[in-house]
């Protein structure tokens, strides 16, 4: 297809869909007069003519997109623009990257499955649906390999799916069945230990979250497993009744303290040079993350409070107990006392050791406050994030214990405090044990 047979094709659109033309109209119309002034329809059969005829140019697009993609990087165009593949053209285009990936991976599998590129090429089926087959067979031939009538048999099974959704969870079906069926050539690696078959995707959301998927060889999701397990036992709220939270939820916080454990580990890898940590842009705008862009002021305040000039007070051998604002990061020493006091994460009813712990500044580093033994405190993640999103208040009582005040309506009477989890009596008084 080139330029020619393109306009041919928009012509041929706005005739059967814009508005028939009055003698005022001009004769060169173009797309946009359909856009702007398409034709009336109130009657069913014609709209659905439209939305058939509508839904079947945008595949035959996509096709032709995907083809003109896999072609430039046939040629070479990406690398003279100094572009990494053809998903970087299509992005620098104007396209969402994960919707320029797709469209790359379909035009490069296009001449392993010609039944569903003649699909294509009719506009019968959509790209999301050509891509789940695409990596279905993918999937299957990994696990084991297809000869040409195999894959053109398992393309017909996984084409009478209705979403992808359904693909994938056939082709998975099919890949099970053929390795349990199928003899295992002597010295192969069995499927589920092979670490050529793991893979793992990350995927920004429209809501700015982050979807994850993991394909893992079963020793690797053992260590998986033993990393997550004791990370994942509920934690009961202050009042004693159960931890709300669902059994998906406190895996996910595990994962994520497993995460800032390896952040906070002196020897792990070198990125660009030095450790790898999460960056916090703050500038007069908007907070953004390095990664995954902007985010809120309360989640930048939380990420301040345990990241990064003149010690004040040291304690009996001169070490620095109180560095004022001369650093924003807790020191060793500070954390240790901190350790001593706290030990672990001070939330009442919680107790989560030292290690899996951010220290807290009381009082906000953005407000002037110092970091200091008196002006920190020790919280797990999960008690951590609450502390700066759920309304709790904490402050250190006379005893230099800290102490908890619940959420509640500051029109309303103040609630009972709470001792910190380390703290054995109920009493703030300095002279309490």
């Amino acid at each position: 297809m080139d330029a020619t047979h393109l306009d041919m094709f928009v012509t041929a659109l706005i005739d059967d869909l814009a508005p028939v033309p009055t003698p005022d109209d001009d004769a060169d119309r173009t797309l946009f007069h359909l856009l702007d002034s398409p034709r009336r329809i109130v009657d069913e059969p014609p709209l659905l003519v439209v939305l058939v005829a509508a839904v079947t140019a945008r595949n035959l697009l996509d096709h032709v997109i995907a083809s003109a993609a896999s072609a430039a990087e046939r040629l070479g165009i990406p690398a003279r623009r100094h572009l990494r593949s053809g998903a970087d053209l299509l992005t620098m285009l104007g396209m969402a990257p994960g919707a320029a990936q797709r469209l790359v991976r379909v035009g490069r599998a296009a001449h392993t499955l010609p039944a569903l590129t003649q699909q294509q090429r009719l506009g019968g089926i959509g790209i999301e649906f050509v891509d789940a087959v695409g990596r279905g067979i993918t999937h299957i031939d990994n696990r084991t390999p297809l000869s040409e009538e195999d894959r053109a048999s398992i393309v017909t099974k996984l084409m009478i799916q209705t979403t992808p959704a359904q693909v994938a969870e056939k082709a998975r079906a099919i890949a099970i069945d053929r390795a349990a069926t199928q003899p295992q050539e002597e010295g192969a690696v069995p499927v589920a230990e092979n670490t050529d078959l793991n893979d793992m995707t990350l995927v920004q959301t429209d809501d700015g979250r982050v979807a994850a998927a993991l394909d893992l060889d079963v020793l690797t999701g053992e260590e998986l497993f033993a990393a997550l397990d004791p990370l994942c036992r509920p934690v009961p709220l202050p009042d004693g009744s159960p931890d709300p939270r669902p059994t998906g939820r406190r895996r996910a916080d595990a994962f994520g303290q497993v995460l800032r454990t390896y952040l906070s580990d002196q020897q792990r890898p070198t990125s660009g040079g030095v450790l790898p940590h999460v960056t916090l842009v703050r500038p007069a705008g908007i907070d953004t993350l390095g990664f995954t862009g902007p985010v809120s002021s309360v989640t930048a305040d939380l990420i301040s409070c345990d990241s990064t000039l003149t010690s004040v007070i040291v304690d009996h051998s001169g070490a620095p107990l109180d560095v004022g604002r001369a650093e924003r990061l807790f020191t060793p020493i500070i954390r240790k006392g901190l350790a001593v006091r706290d030990c672990g994460c001070a939330f009442p009813g919680c107790g989560r050791p030292v290690s899996w712990c951010d220290a807290h500044h009381i009082r906000p580093w953005s407000e002037g406050g110092v970091t200091s033994l008196d002006n920190g405190v020790l919280f797990c993640r999960c008690h951590h994030t609450l502390i700066h999103h759920g309304g709790w208040q904490v402050y250190l009582g006379p005893d230099r214990h800290p102490w908890f005040i619940p959420p509640h309506d500051p029109a309303g009477p103040e609630p009972a405090h709470l001792r910190s989890h380390a703290r054995r009596t109920l009493t703030n008084l300095p002279t309490a044990a």
